[in-house]
């Protein structure tokens, strides 16, 4: 973890800590307006998930600055450090939580969020802990799933993707080990149910008070629209990522002229959510083969090798990065996306199993299906991504047991080579685009 430290607080160290992109430009908005008393207020018609607003005004209101929220950054990244360890441990043996560690401390593309103002990094360290809770849960008293249901309504509180996770959690906590689905269901019903007490009661405070000042329904953010006008409109997926996506204003201005006009602003943030996804679905139902055909379109902007690492390194924001450091850290930063993307996902495949193997798999999935669905880019896998280094470090360290597996049970085999098959294509499509002179 000491390595993961120094890697976090060094470019900090380096280039300092102010200045922002895009989003976290819109996140220290908001966290200013709430400062001043207004509360979260919509942004452009959409209104953004209150968790990380609310965040970086305490650390304006404390200490002058949201730029202090950094230190909570590198906090929460290393400390998600510990808890894949700890989680890989329950699921192997020390050998691989070492090497899990180890993996996620020199993960490039973590260490460079740790010193953003993205919401990723802490959604991150939530999101494990929500598993490695989840798994503690299963061991003791129906009370204990108290805390993973805690952990989950602040996904949602976070970020507007985690609001229909909750699911997948409540199969995980009843999934049999060694016993009957019948057994499992009255061993843990309870478990079950203390979890989506958790859920709600995390929740629903924040629903009631947005939902009122919003007048119209708001669990934690109105955003669905938003995403919908991004992906499914005249122009192609739009995406952010250094390679393919639009990542400077005259670009995406000009997407946005050729694309359908926004809803009013003026409407409530749930009302211009509903304007706003009414026309994304008529424009799927007028071009419901356009839709499709987008899917790999979105997966691909999903797995670019390209990071927003690659990007921030190459609109030159670390001046006075020499040649020889920068081009092996961004080949580093590819070939780690391809380890991860496919490594993690076919290990996944080979080692998956119990409660925390569907979870993973159903966690990936729901995350996957909504982007292919709406807009991807390379930032909105980042909290999925230590779930596949969970598997590639289990099935590293144990080689042997992989083989095994793998002889032993063929269509596992078969998952993992269909998942390599599908989305390395995708990933090859946009690989020369980080590196000058490779078209």
């Amino acid at each position: 973890m000491g390595t993961g430290l120094v890697l976090r607080v060094l470019p900090l160290l380096l280039w300092g800590a102010t200045g922002c992109l895009r989003d976290e430009c819109t996140y220290k908005d908001l966290a200013k307006n709430i400062v001043k008393g207004h509360g979260l207020m919509a942004h452009e018609g959409w209104l953004w998930a209150p968790g990380w607003p609310y965040t970086l005004a305490a650390f304006q209101v404390v200490f002058g600055t949201v730029h202090a929220a950094r230190s909570l950054q590198v906090a929460a990244s290393v400390l998600s450090i510990g808890i894949l360890a700890s989680l890989v441990r329950r699921l192997a043996d020390e050998r691989a939580g070492r090497l899990a560690a180890w993996m996620l401390a020199l993960h490039a593309t973590f260490a460079w969020f740790a010193g953003s103002l993205f919401s990723e990094v802490v959604y991150t360290a939530l999101l494990l802990l929500a598993a490695w809770s989840l798994l503690w849960s299963r061991d003791g008293r129906a009370t204990r799933a108290l805390l993973p249901g805690l952990l989950v309504g602040a996904c949602v509180l976070f970020r507007g993707v985690a609001t229909y996770m909750g699911p997948i959690f409540v199969v995980a906590a009843l999934w049999p080990v060694g016993e009957s689905l019948f057994q499992a269901f009255k061993a843990r019903w309870g478990h079950a149910l203390a979890f989506a007490f958790a859920l709600f009661l995390s929740v629903a405070p924040y629903s009631l008070y947005a939902s009122n000042r919003h007048h119209g329904f708001v669990i934690t953010d109105a955003t669905l629209g938003q995403m919908m006008w991004l992906g499914d409109n005249n122009f192609p997926p739009m995406s952010f990522d250094w390679g393919s996506g639009q990542i400077d204003d005259a670009t995406y201005d000009a997407y946005a002229r050729i694309g359908r006009r926004h809803c009013p602003t003026k409407l409530p943030a749930p009302a211009w959510d509903r304007c706003e996804r009414d026309n994304g679905v008529a424009w799927i139902k007028q071009n419901p083969g356009e839709f499709l055909a987008r899917v790999p379109v979105r997966l691909a902007q999903l797995v670019t090798p390209h990071t927003f690492l690659t990007r921030h390194v190459r609109l030159g924001r670390w001046p006075g990065l020499p040649f020889e450091v920068k081009e092996p850290l961004l080949l580093s930063v590819a070939a780690t996306s391809f380890a991860v993307i496919l490594g993690g996902g076919a290990a996944g495949f080979l080692r998956g199993k119990g409660p925390f193997g569907l979870l993973a798999a159903g966690v990936v999935a729901y995350h996957m299906l909504a982007i292919a669905m709406l807009a991807g880019m390379s930032r909105y896998r980042l909290p999925l991504e230590p779930f596949g280094l969970a598997f590639l470090a289990i099935a590293c360290s144990d080689a042997r047991g992989t083989l095994a597996v793998a002889r032993a049970e063929p269509v596992r085999v078969v998952l993992a080579a269909l998942w390599v098959l599908a989305l390395l294509p995708l990933m090859l499509r946009t690989l020369p685009d980080g590196f000058p002179g490779w078209r």
